[in-house]
């Protein structure tokens, strides 16, 4: 990662240049990076991920820069550290795909869709912009879709077992895996409207 500082950032700004294209996407939690990579293949715009584990967020950047990608950043490092150098910025979309689930009750406060997270991502997004989560876990779905009733977000989509859509979105190696198992891949769609 440290031979592709154009690719990663140990830090970010708002004042970054990456920053001033349009449209601009996050995926918070990118794994080995085959959504990111994938979209930032197929649909125009620019694309930020963020991956607290080093060792995973180095595999993504390898994509990237084998891809030979000019339009994706990474940032290794957790979401409530990083949105503090990010929270002047405004996305057109952001992606939460098979986020960390944290089963236990006692970790509800730890998953990205808690209320007081998810406000968040309501912060980054612009006006008109959406939040899409996908994850193949029951109890973090049921627990988001409850969340987001607290939150400002208008869920305009629920899908309890959705299909592969290779038009419009990109599988990453996760639902890759857990479709071969037959499980199920639940989706929410929100957008932004008002403050």
């Amino acid at each position: 990662m440290a031979e592709h500082n154009d690719i990663v950032r140990e830090v970010l700004s708002s004042e970054d240049k990456f920053f001033s294209f349009a449209p601009l996407y996050l995926e918070v939690g990118i794994g080995k990076g085959d959504f990111i990579v994938g979209m930032a293949q197929k649909f125009p715009g620019h694309y930020l991920g963020l991956e607290k584990e080093v060792s995973i967020a180095g595999m993504a950047a390898r994509k990237v820069v084998e891809s030979n990608l000019d339009n994706v950043i990474i940032r290794c490092g957790d979401f409530d550290f990083v949105y503090e150098e990010i929270k002047d910025v405004k996305f057109d979309g952001v992606y939460l795909n098979f986020s960390d689930p944290w089963p236990k009750k006692k970790h509800a406060k730890r998953r990205l869709t808690f209320a007081p997270r998810l406000e968040k991502f309501f912060a980054l997004i612009k006006e008109g912009g959406f939040l899409k989560i996908k994850t193949d876990n029951d109890i973090l779905y049921e627990f988001t879709k409850e969340e987001l009733v607290k939150t400002k977000f208008k869920v305009v989509k629920i899908m309890d077992d959705y299909p592969v859509d290779e038009v419009n979105d990109v599988q990453s190696e996760y639902e890759r895996n857990f479709r071969l198992l037959g499980q199920p891949i639940h989706r929410i769609e929100c957008i932004k409207e008002g403050e």
